[in-house]
């Protein structure tokens, strides 16, 4: 059988081609290399060296053996690096969830991206849902973090360790030549005439929870409302001229071809919130990273 020792040393001599320079890069002497490289071409049954008087040369057989060697110590190598990740808690599967709302933060992508490119091993699952799912499946194990714009109490958070990514004041998106577009702010009671783009509300989300109790505070009926599943077909409706839409400022700040005003009523601004059970090591290092784009 074949040692890793052996494919490391046929390695060094067909990278150096020279016996003397391969056993120094080992820090090995020269007599016990050529004696792994003698019984290496035993076991393998062929010849990977021509050794003359010009020096040391592949055979074609040795030609196509490097390229497999190489192969196996790259896997080799990858084997050490993943148990060693794996010791660390940094192998696995990251479960998130988010609502289309929260999900735009650039402190949670900013933290996202560095922790995979930390960890290519690492698997992200993402799961987008409203903030009360979210804190039923954290609480039973089906998810190990969520990122949640809502005014949650303690008690519904209970279990859970949560950490603020800051405060997503609502902004309201205006097309292009829009007659409030040169407004510094905007309260909702003037946008009573509008056709207002919203999440449905089977969806139950935050958001539309929000936007429901400040039209209510403000006396304004949301019958002429367009329901529309996404964001991202929200922005486009908008920039169509269909309707306007209100979104927190990480999702405002997407909508580069709008104009994004904020909305002046009180109760406007909410807390964006990582919440994640405490424990699994994965999580701890998401909190982390988010802690360091945050601050």
């Amino acid at each position: 059988m074949v040692e890793l020792k052996q494919i490391k040393h046929f390695v060094a001599v067909a990278e150096e081609l020279n016996f003397r320079r391969a056993a120094e890069r080992l820090h090995i002497t020269q007599p016990p290399l050529s004696q792994s490289i003698k019984a290496l071409e035993e076991t393998v049954g062929v010849k990977l060296f021509e050794r003359n008087t010009r020096g040391v040369h592949l055979t074609k057989a040795g030609e196509a053996f490097l390229g497999e060697s190489l192969e196996i110590l790259r896997a080799a190598q990858r084997s050490v690096s993943v148990a060693r990740q794996a010791a660390h808690g940094e192998v696995g599967t990251l479960r998130i969830g988010y609502s289309a709302s929260a999900i735009f933060s650039k402190t949670l992508t900013s933290a996202l991206a560095k922790l995979l490119a930390d960890r290519p091993l690492l698997e992200l699952q993402l799961c987008e849902g409203n903030a009360l799912l979210h804190i039923a499946s954290l609480k039973a194990g089906k998810l190990d973090a969520a990122v949640l714009r809502a005014d949650l109490d303690e008690n519904a958070l209970t279990g859970l360790s949560v950490s603020r990514l800051g405060d997503e004041p609502l902004f309201v998106l205006l097309p292009p030549g829009h007659r409030l577009q040169a407004r510094s702010s905007i309260n909702f009671s003037e946008i009573a005439s509008e056709r207002l783009l919203l999440q449905p509300a089977t969806q139950r989300t935050f958001l539309r929870r929000q936007l429901e109790t400040l039209a209510d505070k403000a006396g304004v009926p949301l019958g002429h409302a367009l329901e529309v599943p996404d964001i991202g077909s929200m922005l486009c409706f908008v920039d169509a001229g269909i309707g306007i839409t209100i979104l927190p400022a990480s999702a405002a700040s997407m909508a580069h071809s709008l104009i994004a005003i904020p909305l002046a009523d009180e109760g406007s601004s909410q807390p964006l919130l990582l919440a994640r059970k405490v424990g699994n090591p994965l999580s701890e290092q998401l909190k982390r990273l988010v802690e360091t784009h945050s601050s």
